[in-house]
């Protein structure tokens, strides 16, 4: 090959080269404006005081897929809780698993397919944590209490309160299952979310693809039926309740099996019947033994929670959620975002506006955090005349907001934010900055900007709010 021939050839290349970037270039920018579907910003679709009817259930997705929201975990039976006063408060009809609850669920799954809305289910009702009136005493969450004649006692969340999940209406109530036994978490998913995949047909429920478990609220255990025989397995002496050096093997053997038992058998049962679990580890509970990091990567999707009250603790569950989505693999790391409650006096409700939520947003992706759920999208009846529904806790997203028209320039931004810190892998193990497989560095700056560093050292700032795109 001649000298001319090489040139030729060698500046060809080099100019496919460069179409080939600026192509690649131009898609990550056209992504950028409008992230592809598999990018979604998600809510948690609480249904409060058993006041859901199915033209509301239709209305309230519907209002999700025009503002952008493509997937919904669905918590079946919220009930505001009774020392919590909310004026002209109202309870409804939809009590849990009559037949109006079944023929709502039906009409929300498959409303949801039909829009393409991606849906998950709590795994009980409440939030917290796997109870139901399904779960025998011998079944629950137990404390060894040698004053007691069996020697166990059903576990407490703190004095005088049982371990029940929360908060939800009489009827739903239960035991907290037992934790640490494979046995009875599967009975309880069999009980509830069993009994849901048996009654409404998979043709009614083509986009249910996920387990949700909440926030950790249920307190702790020490009992289950051979708790003494693992011990001696697992350290090579007898339990002795009596004993401190003994009481910390036990918070540690604890902890595995919450991880194993628990969340394990929770995503086994999952998988089983085609579906997987998401979680959040809650590192920042009062418990005798931190259980973030191994809890949360026995799930499939790992996930934080922040608040609209910025505070330390959060930060921590953060960096726990980060470091589970690590462990496991997982590029995603969700957060439940934007939950507030009027007891920390800052409660958002409908005072919430874009500009106020996007720095507290902003500060959790610069922490890892890269895929949104909104907390919270309250059911609203499908008549509007009537007084919207509203719980004590809560930044409401729903359609009977005050600020409605700002969901749909915050979900935007969310999307844009989660392409581009879903695109590539850590670059350098950091938490705001990817690296794609050409080289390609992403960069969130301080200032709320994507830094777009090229292969070729070519450098621009992308805006997600404005999209404007600046050469620097």
């Amino acid at each position: 090959m001649t000298i001319r021939k090489i040139l030729l050839v060698a500046a060809a290349l080099l100019s496919a080269s460069h179409s080939a970037l600026a192509l690649s270039v131009r898609g990550l920018y056209e992504d950028f404006i409008d992230p592809p579907p598999d990018v979604k910003v998600g809510c948690f679709y609480y249904w409060v005081n058993n006041r859901v009817d199915e033209e509301g259930v239709r209305k309230d997705l519907r209002w999700m897929k025009t503002n952008g929201i493509t997937r919904a975990f669905l918590a079946t039976d919220i009930r505001n809780r009774p020392h919590v006063s909310i004026p002209g408060e109202l309870i409804g009809d939809n009590e849990f698993m009559s037949e109006k609850w079944w023929r709502n669920l039906r009409t929300a799954l498959k409303t949801a397919g039909e829009l393409g809305i991606e849906m998950g289910i709590f795994n009980g009702p409440g939030w917290s944590q796997s109870g139901g009136p399904w779960v025998r005493p011998e079944e629950a969450m137990r404390n060894y209490n040698p004053t007691n004649a069996c020697g166990w006692e059903i576990s407490y969340k703190r004095p005088g309160v049982p371990a029940t999940n929360a908060p939800c209406s009489p009827e739903a109530t239960g035991w907290e299952v037992d934790k640490l036994s494979s046995r009875h978490v599967r009975r309880h998913f069999d009980s509830f979310i069993g009994e849901i995949l048996r009654r409404i047909p998979k043709e009614d429920r083509p986009t249910l693809t996920t387990l949700v478990v909440d926030s950790w609220e249920c307190g702790w255990q020490n009992y289950t039926d051979d708790i003494a025989e693992r011990f001696k397995k697992s350290y090579r002496r007898e339990l002795d309740y009596s004993d401190g050096a003994c009481l910390a093997d036990l918070n540690s053997l604890v902890a595995g099996l919450i991880a194993s038992e628990y969340m394990g058998t929770l995503t086994e049962c999952a998988h089983e019947n085609g579906l997987i679990t998401w979680c959040e580890p809650y590192a920042h509970c009062p418990i005798p033994v931190p259980i973030g990091t191994d809890y949360g990567a026995a799930s499939d999707e790992v996930a934080a929670e922040f608040w609209v009250n910025y505070d330390a603790q959060y930060a921590m569950e953060t960096d726990a959620a980060v470091k589970a989505a690590r462990v496991k693999g997982n590029n995603k790391v969700y957060a439940e975002s934007f939950t507030s409650g009027d007891w920390n006096r800052r409660s958002c409700g409908d005072e919430w506006s874009f500009g106020y939520l996007k720095p507290l947003a902003d500060r959790y992706f610069h922490r890892g955090v890269n895929a949104t759920i909104l907390h919270v999208i309250v059911s609203q009846p499908g008549d509007e005349t009537e007084p919207p529904v509203r719980p004590w806790f809560g930044t409401f997203f729903d359609r009977r907001s005050k600020n409605a028209t700002e969901l749909k320039p915050l979900v935007d931004y969310c999307r844009r934010c989660n392409f581009m810190l879903q695109a590539g892998r850590p670059h350098e193990g950091k938490t705001d900055e990817r690296i794609l497989d050409d080289g390609t560095v992403i960069r969130f700056t301080a200032d709320s900007l994507f830094e777009v560093v090229f292969p070729d050292g070519r450098n621009e700032l992308w805006n997600p709010v404005t999209l404007e795109r600046l050469s620097r």
